[in-house]
Formats: C-alpha cells, sequence, structure tokens
C-alpha cells in the first residue's frame, strides 16, 4: 500500500527510475498508483492495480519499455558490467493560485534542478541517486530540498523469478492534504515473487514495508502488507486471477488499523490495438481498540483500457479506488480517481500528450462513530509538447491547470501553472 499526496505546485517529480526491465518477467506483482496531482508531466500511462506492478507484452497495447542494448553506441561511463549514467533535468515554471497555507493564495515562479546518477551493476541489480533543488521566488515558501535513492534487484532461484526494491525518498514540497510545504521522508522495501506452476497457472507473491515520518505535526505511520495472487492463463492473451492480503498500520497516535482485502483481476488483449486490465474486490478497515467499535468495508478496484490506433498515436481511460491512512490523526483517506490521456507524435519529431483526471477524497475520521471529516474533489489538466535533442535529451513547453474545492475551510483553490523543461540522460 502506497500513501497518495496530491502536489500543490505540480512540478513533475521525474524519478529517474533504474531501468531493470527483467523485472517485467514478474509479470504481476505490487506497484502504487499515482495521485493526478503527481503527475504535472503528462505521461500516458494506464492506472493500473496495487497488485500489478506490469502487464507483460502480450497484454500491453503500449510497447513496453526495452533495456538498452549492450553495449549502447556510446557508453562514457563503462566499466566491464558497471555502467554509470548520470542524468539531470532543469525545469522553469510560472505557477498562480499556491496553497502556502490554508486561505493564503500565492504566486511563484519555480526553477527545479534535478541531477542523479543511476548506476547498472551487472545484469541483476541497479541504483539510482536522484537530488532535486527547487527554488521558489515567494518567500511564503521555502526553497527545496528532496532526495530519492532507489536499489532494484532482481534474480531467479529454481523455478521462482524474485524481485526487490528499495526506497528511500525525502521531499518538502506543498501538499493538498496538508495544504502547506510539508518534509516527508518515506522508506519502502519490497519483495516480490512469481512461480510458473504449470503450463496455465502461475502464482505471485509480494510483501511490503512502508514507514512515513511527517513533520509539522502530522501522523507518523508504519504499514505492513501482503497481496497474494493464484492466477489462470486461458491463452496468451487472457488471463485471470484471484487473490487476498492483509495489512496492519501502526500509528504513533490514535488506534491501529488492520485490513483485509479479496481482489479479483481480468487482463485481456482484445485485439492487437486495444488492451483491458480490470481488478476489483472488496477491503475492510478495522480501528484497534477504538471508541467507535465499527468498521470501514468498502469496494476497491482499478482499471484500464489502452487504444493505439496508429503507430503514433495512444489512448487510454483509468479508474481507480482505494483506501489508506492519512497523515492526519485518527484518520483514513477512501480515494476515487478517474483519468484519460493521449500521446500523439506529430511531424516525426515531436511528441504532444494531454492528461485530463479527477480525484474525490474523503478523510474518514474515527471516533463514536465514524464520520466524513472532509471531502476534496480535484480536477486537473496538463498538455506537453516534446522535442528529443541529441539523442539522449528532452526539451519541452507545458501547461498544467488545477481546480480543488473541498469542504474544509481554506483548502478550496485554483491554479494554472506553464513552463519549459530540459534533461539529458546518458
Amino acid at each position: 500500500m502506497k500513501r497518495k499526496n496530491c502536489a500543490i505546485a505540480l512540478i513533475p517529480s521525474n524519478k529517474f527510475l533504474p531501468p531493470l526491465f527483467g523485472l517485467l518477467a514478474l509479470g504481476r506483482a505490487a506497484q502504487a498508483q499515482q495521485s493526478p496531482g503527481q503527475l504535472a508531466q503528462p505521461q500516458m500511462l494506464p492506472v493500473e492495480s496495487t497488485s500489478q506492478e506490469t502487464m507483460t507484452n502480450q497484454f500491453q497495447v503500449f510497447a513496453v519499455p526495452k533495456p538498452a542494448p549492450t553495449p549502447m553506441p556510446y557508453e562514457p561511463f563503462r566499466i566491464g558490467q558497471i555502467i554509470f549514467r548520470p542524468h539531470a533535468d532543469y525545469q522553469f515554471m510560472e505557477a498562480h493560485g499556491l496553497l502556502a497555507r490554508p486561505g493564503d493564495i500565492e504566486n511563484s515562479t519555480i526553477q527545479q534542478f534535478s541531477p542523479g546518477l543511476l548506476v547498472d551493476l551487472g545484469n541483476h541489480w541497479a541504483v539510482d541517486d536522484t537530488m532535486t533543488f527547487a527554488e521558489y521566488s515567494n518567500k511564503h515558501f521555502g526553497n527545496e530540498y528532496d532526495n530519492a535513492f532507489t536499489l532494484t534487484g532482481q534474480t531467479v532461484y529454481l523455478d521462482w523469478v524474485l524481485g526487490f526494491t528499495q526506497v528511500a525518498d525525502e521531499t518538502s514540497t506543498p501538499l493538498t492534504e496538508t495544504a502547506a510545504q510539508t518534509d516527508v521522508q518515506t522508506y519502502s522495501t519490497s519483495v516480490t515473487g512469481h512461480h510458473e506452476v504449470s503450463e496455465h497457472v502461475s502464482e505471485d507473491l509480494s510483501v511490503e514495508q512502508d514507514i512515513y515520518f511527517v513533520n509539522g505535526g502530522f501522523q507518523n505511520s508504519r504499514d505492513w502488507t501482503t497481496l497474494d495472487w493464484l492466477n489462470y492463463d486461458f491463452s496468451p492473451r487472457l488471463s485471470i486471477g484471484a487473490g487476498g492480503g492483509l495489512g496492519y498500520v501502526n500509528v504513533d497516535f490514535g488506534p491501529d488499523q488492520t485490513f483485509e482485502e479479496i481482489m479479483g483481476r481480468l487482463d485481456w488483449r482484445i485485439t492487437d490495438k486495444v488492451s483491458m486490465q480490470l481488478n476489483g474486490g472488496a477491503e475492510e478497515w478495522e480501528f484497534l481498540d477504538s471508541s467507535s467499535g465499527g468498521n470501514l468495508f468498502d469496494p476497491v478496484y482499478s482499471g484500464s483500457l489502452q487504444y493505439q490506433p496508429f503507430s503514433s498515436t495512444s489512448l487510454y481511460a483509468g479508474a481507480s479506488r482505494a483506501i489508506e491512512e492519512s497523515f492526519f490523526r485518527g484518520e483514513v483517506t477512501d480515494s476515487t480517481i478517474l483519468s484519460a490521456g493521449l500521446s500523439q507524435r506529430l511531424l516525426q519529431q515531436f511528441y504532444l500528450g494531454v492528461n485530463v483526471g479527477y480525484e474525490e477524497s474523503q478523510f474518514i475520521t474515527e471516533g463514536e462513530t465514524l464520520s466524513n471529516n472532509r471531502t476534496d474533489k480535484f480536477y486537473y489538466i496538463g498538455v506537453r509538447l516534446s522535442h528529443s535533442f541529441l539523442q539522449r535529451g528532452t526539451a519541452s513547453i507545458f501547461y498544467e491547470y488545477s481546480d480543488q474545492r473541498s469542504t474544509a475551510p481554506g483548502l478550496t483553490y485554483k491554479s494554472n501553472q506553464e513552463g519549459i523543461e530540459v534533461s539529458y540522460n546518458f
């Protein structure tokens, strides 16, 4: 389970993930969904289930990223099997309508520089560290320093494909959940396993630990989850699965929580141009040592539809609903996300991306009874035009619009953001 937090300033957080595409062989392991507010850069990705790391090639309409050939045409930082891949990103943004604190709406220019280094450690491991420096012209915001460290690995043991991921992420970006610039440290560890039982039957196992430290009087938490699946492949293009999971959430203040879920899923490559993924079930949360004595029982789901009518055109639509712990004491959030997007190649040299979406988050408070303490409705649209240069570089211009309407006082705002971005990856 991953916590989703909409960024008030929709700064693309282009964390350069290690390209261990051999992990695609895992087929279906845990992956977190991203909140629309974090997608300032229109990324044409489907809304995927929290039980799926990726769809295998036979279910994927859009081209799955492939590992770079070894060696690449130009590998200036290669030592044997170890390859050093520096990368950097610069962005300049004019942002209007940012929440500095509840009821305080400000404008600011934001300059962001993100240098980093990815190291491929042979065929099984990769590590990346990316720093982000953000400077705000408006003194109501503090200058930002973020750091993201990611270690990924995979191996084969007997007839199991095993995967490991460790993430340490430190951010101080403005968040809609807290309506302020918030220091958050996240430490996530996950272990996954994929096993082909027979020609048609396979199983996926996953265990994950997530730890959150939040400054400013908000809630720190630690959670442990497992979600396991049994799959049946009718054909290379049609697969169904049934799964179940358990979780435990430990918090500094208020009642701890446990939850159970039962899920089903369908992966179907309908035609060469159309693919569908559905995942749904029910989840029950219990508040331990709670005065309410009540449980939260809700449906949870995710789904995506991909359509690629031409090689240069890709469309998708997605929907999801999930329950997760909140940064506020004694609360959980019930979030529903709808999204859609278009990716279009123009004149063989330019790429146009359009991304729209809606998210509704209900903050449910534990007390004598479970009650809806606050509801946020978040709308967004993003447009980006990109052009590649020198094989490894990308230059973009973008525009973002977001509109949040909240039942809590001082948390309603509208924001317009436009800017340029240049990145280069070895």
